[in-house]
């Protein structure tokens, strides 16, 4: 009995004493914290909904920048700058540029307008055709914006006199290939994603969010109007912290995120975090006194559960200390020699009563828990693939001890945002992949698998295969994730090698003769599509036969590479290039612009050619001489064979008359003809 009463008012007394001083000399603390806490909550999340603005922002500024860099945008805008244009509404060019503006809209819900205007503020395409012809009154205040805050405009309100609501207009700059001013893209938006991204903020109920553009005005819920910050019941009393948010960088004056003013009841803390692609900032304004005001609320209710507490502790520990005290020690003394590795310990319950049933079954869980951890260990140990595990409960990731011997850094078990499933270093052209594929995992998916390549621990580049499977609870809710990371780098470089070797000619590593004719066939069949202006040209080396009866056959393999490696130098980013046979070269130019674009490139490879290099197997100075024959895919022939008889016919027309020079076949020589004719007369009009 003495032991009984001596334990129950220790831990008495270690219950309520706590409970009681932590209540009297922490409630003010803890009201304090819980006020800071959810302050610094609130400039997180604003933060966190500045950044998806941001993302909104660079979406659309992406779209109108690859709309900008197509050459068809650049010569329609161009021509359009021209006296006397008028709107050819059924040319190809102008239906295709409309349909991708159709389609821009299409894809955002938000855009409500979007046209092209050129520099004379004549709207030349648009996704309406009403507007296509019309002028824009004040274009040139367009184009300012069109450099100014990355072409974000301030808020305005649009719309009919019965449905007027807040919008805003990008605009991007349309420049030729020598960074002269064509035109702009102007497109109009509504406001209703921004409201949207402002509405997902979960914020608590004394804390409003807006967003302010770069010369003040506010939107805010009901998203009805837009109106000055110096109008704003709350942010014009905070007009000088406005202003400064409002300067230019290089003039602004203070950095805080947060401004207080006011005192007691009109105390108001406001927050603030810009928007880094425009001159927008995300603002936030809480009623700083009726958050404090809530705390103090609950300080009743607190201590009413503290008696409540202390109440239930002291009847509990009675029962405690009556009924279990003995068996409950003996739990506790197996549990933790359990806990320090004691495998071989049983429990040894000597009552009559479900204490020893539990004991019992603790026994059994316990040996199959020790055998099942043997097995999973033994496995994880022996393999040479990585074994990872995520658990979504406690939100952390582990990761057996083989990860640091594939990769530079030992994984830490953390959480998933932190761990190396974000950290891992992904080629740039498998990174888009693999994170689309880990958030699948951690999202929607149940099964993931995929290769990628990683930098391994040796700096270099390896491939490896990720497969991850999701395990369920009772109530279906996925409980975690076990994956596995396999090293596949030795069989998918033999598999990239042969696909390599059966496509490249061992020696100038160019195209072979089957792969140049099936990459050639496809070619014809997208330019007879798209109507795109490509060549081939059939290249013959001069008297090649000269540098092996002379020099030996390295030296005419020395040759056969030089002319490759110059091939391949004149078509990176124009076309492919390919060995036909022996010292026969052919090459295949894509998107010309013009006719005479072809001859241009054929003479810079006889220049190149003609300039030599110095042999490494003889030490003297070689040059090169080369005939080429030139066809236009569409024009000189609707097969392949057809294609490369006319260009080699062309070229051997050329071997007839003098050598090193190209000619062109004879259905593209009026073509190219009337190319050079049209540079000559624009030259001509320039001077």
């Amino acid at each position: 009995m003495r032991v009984k009463l001596k334990l129950t008012l220790v831990i008495l007394l270690a219950v309520i004493v706590p409970i009681v001083t932590v209540n009297i000399f922490s409630s003010a603390h803890i009201k304090n914290i819980s006020v800071e806490l959810t302050m610094q909550n609130t400039d997180n999340i604003i933060s966190s909904q500045a950044e998806n603005i941001n993302y909104y922002f660079e979406d659309i500024s992406a779209a109108a920048k690859e709309l900008v860099s197509l050459e068809s945008v650049k010569s329609y805008v161009m021509e359009s700058n021209q006296d006397g244009f008028s709107v050819p509404a059924d040319s190809e060019e102008y239906l295709s540029i409309t349909a991708r503006l159709r389609g821009m809209m299409d894809h955002d819900p938000s855009l409500t307008k979007t046209m092209i205007i050129n520099n004379s503020g004549m709207i030349v395409a648009s996704a309406d055709e009403n507007d296509v012809g019309k002028r824009m009154t004040k274009h040139s205040g367009l184009f300012e914006t069109a450099v100014e805050s990355n072409g974000i405009s301030a808020f305005s309100m649009s719309g009919d006199k019965d449905n007027n609501i807040p919008s805003f207009y990008y605009v991007k700059a349309i420049y030729s290939h020598n960074n002269e001013l064509l035109g702009i893209i102007y497109e109009m938006y509504n406001t209703v994603h921004l409201q949207r991204i402002i509405n997902n903020a979960q914020i608590d109920k004394y804390t409003t969010v807006a967003v302010m553009d770069s010369t003040g005005g506010i939107l805010e819920y009901p998203y009805k109007t837009v109106k000055s910050y110096t109008n704003h019941e709350g942010y014009g009393k905070a007009s000088e912290y406005i202003r400064g948010l409002l300067a230019p960088a290089d003039e602004r004056t203070q950095e805080e995120r947060s401004f207080v003013y006011g005192k007691k009841a009109q105390r108001r803390t406001v927050f603030s975090k810009r928007i880094s692609s425009c001159g927008w900032t995300v603002l936030a304004i809480s009623n700083t006194h009726s958050l404090e005001s809530s705390f103090n609320s609950r300080k009743s209710a607190i201590l009413n559960l503290a008696i409540i507490l202390i109440v239930l502790a002291i009847v509990g520990m009675f029962v405690f200390v009556h009924c279990f005290s003995r068996p409950i020690d003996e739990i506790m003394r197996i549990l933790q020699k359990k806990q320090r590795g004691d495998t071989a310990v049983q429990f040894e319950v000597h009552s009559n009563d479900e204490f020893r049933q539990i004991g019992r079954a603790f026994n059994t869980a316990f040996d199959e828990i020790f055998e099942s951890e043997q097995r999973y260990n033994t496995i994880v140990e022996i393999t040479n693939n990585i074994v990872f595990e995520v658990n979504f409960k406690k939100n952390t990731v582990t990761v057996s001890k083989s990860f640091n011997k594939k990769f530079s850094y030992r994984p830490k078990d953390d959480s998933v945002k932190e761990s190396f499933l974000y950290n891992l270093y992904v080629h740039k052209d498998d990174k888009d992949r693999y994170l689309a594929d880990i958030d699948r995992i951690l999202g929607p998916a149940n099964f993931i698998q995929g290769e990628y390549r990683v930098k391994s621990i040796y700096g270099d580049f390896i491939w490896i295969m990720i497969k991850a499977t999701k395990f369920f609870n009772r109530e279906e809710i996925p409980t975690k994730i076990v994956g596995v990371i396999m090293d596949i780098d030795k069989e998918k470089k033999s598999e990239m090698h042969l696909i390599q070797k059966a496509s490249y000619d061992a020696l100038t590593r160019l195209y072979n003769r089957e792969t140049f004719l099936k990459s050639l066939t496809e070619q014809i069949e997208l330019s007879s599509i798209k109507k795109t202006l490509d060549a081939m040209m059939f290249i013959d080396l001069d008297d090649f036969k000269f540098f092996n009866d002379e020099y030996g056959h390295a030296c005419g393999d020395e040759v056969l590479k030089f002319t490759a490696d110059t091939l391949k130098e004149l078509c990176f980013e124009r076309g492919f290039a390919g060995r036909f046979g022996g010292d026969e070269f052919v090459v295949c130019l894509t998107n010309l612009t013009l006719y005479g674009d072809s001859g241009k490139v054929a003479q810079e490879l006889i220049d190149t050619l003609g300039k030599g290099f110095i042999s490494e197997s003889t030490g003297i100075k070689l040059t090169i001489h080369c005939s080429v024959g030139i066809a236009f895919l569409r024009e000189s022939g609707k097969t392949t064979e057809e294609v490369i008889a006319a260009a080699d016919e062309a070229m051997y027309n050329i071997k007839k008359h003098g050598k090193s020079a190209y000619a062109y076949a004879k259905s593209a020589q009026a073509n190219a003809a009337e190319a050079v004719m049209d540079e000559i007369d624009e030259i001509d009009m320039l001077r």
